[in-house]
């Protein structure tokens, strides 16, 4: 296994590299030999970077058809770097993906970017997305990118340059996405239409809660998310998705219908918070709602159970349709990232 101190010089060493603005074979060759690696591989294909270092070789990845719109100019999109090979369950994996994300960092400092895919790779693609999550960390040094993202395998270092994902992920991406504060990086969020109905909502909202812990453990980052309501005039906060090391759902039945007050939020399947033990969300993201579930944790989240409890609650609260739900602004800081919650259809207010 590769040392965090080794991983700190690999990031070290690729990121202080220049790489040419096409991305040609000449310009990869150029930046094998200066980091003391070999080409091995046909040209314009994808080829083996021979790195000597433990564990698989790297590859370079060619700019391919479903990329193109994004990388016009480049004939490579990525340098890949395995990094481990950890056990295949989420939690091993997970803890892996944190070790190298903590010796990156004492390097490069806070990542530009941190996020989740969702439910596709970047581009669209679909090949090679790992069950337990779809983390990444983004260290953007102007034209090169350097990211440290989760494999079929385990963590991987990709060296990519800046432009291409920008650009797709301000119209395509999913998952959610935070941008580290002061660093001058913009990225736009997605322009996704809103849920068209209870049912989108639904899904939406559990795949975004399924990989949730592990995502927060492997990239450090904890969720503290509200969800208001609209009934009828009133707009009150329902729902709040904490999650730091396990899943916890919150409902506060303030202003809402009968239906869903008292013994029939109980009813829906909700449990009176002082139920769970003390201690179990951190005093500053505990809003002590009257009502919470534990959700799960790492590799056990209950998520479509989960995402059909808040629609059905919503439902019976008097929200008319899935656009009545708002996903509360200040849920989208996480000191020291503004976050886009790509993968959630719904207004942000």
């Amino acid at each position: 296994m590769i040392s965090s101190d080794d991983i700190g010089a690999l990031a070290q060493g690729m990121t202080s590299r220049f790489v040419g603005l096409l991305w040609s074979e000449e310009d990869m060759r150029r930046l094998l030999g200066g980091l003391g690696w070999q080409w091995a591989g046909e040209p314009g294909a994808s080829a083996r970077a021979v790195t000597g270092l433990r564990g698989q070789d790297g590859r370079l990845v060619p700019v391919g058809p479903v990329e193109r719109a994004w990388a016009p100019l480049q004939e490579y999109l990525e340098l890949v770097v395995p990094l481990s090979r950890p056990a295949p369950d989420a939690r091993a994996q997970a803890e892996e993906f944190r070790r190298a994300a903590d010796a990156v960092r004492t390097v490069l400092g806070d990542a530009t970017y941190v996020g989740s895919h969702g439910s596709t790779e970047p581009y669209g693609r679909r090949e090679g997305r790992p069950l337990w999550g779809s983390p990444f960390l983004r260290w953007r040094h102007e034209r090169v990118t350097l990211e440290l993202r989760a494999g079929t395998a385990g963590p991987e270092l990709v060296l990519q340059p800046s432009e291409p994902w920008e650009s797709w992920y301000a119209q395509g991406g999913q998952g959610f996405v935070g941008v580290l504060e002061d660093s001058g990086a913009s990225l736009e969020h997605p322009r996704w239409e809103l849920a068209d109905g209870w049912d989108t909502l639904k899904v939406s909202i559990g795949a975004f809660l399924r990989t949730l812990p592990a995502v927060t453990l492997a990239t450090g980052i904890s969720h503290n998310l509200s969800l208001y309501g609209q009934v009828g005039d009133d707009a009150p906060i329902m729902f709040d998705i904490v999650c730091e090391d396990r899943l916890y759902l919150g409902y506060c039945e303030y202003l809402v219908q009968e239906a869903a007050r008292g013994e029939n939020a109980a009813k829906l399947g909700w449990t009176p918070r002082e139920l769970l033990p003390t201690g179990h969300i951190r005093p500053e993201n505990d809003g002590k709602p009257p009502w919470r579930i534990d959700a799960g944790g790492l590799g056990d989240v209950k998520a479509a159970e989960m995402a059909a409890l808040i629609v059905r609650t919503a439902q019976a609260a008097g929200v008319t349709e899935a656009t009545g739900l708002t996903i509360g602004e200040e849920g989208t800081y996480r000191r020291p990232y503004n976050l886009h919650f790509a993968g959630i259809p719904l207004r942000t207010g």
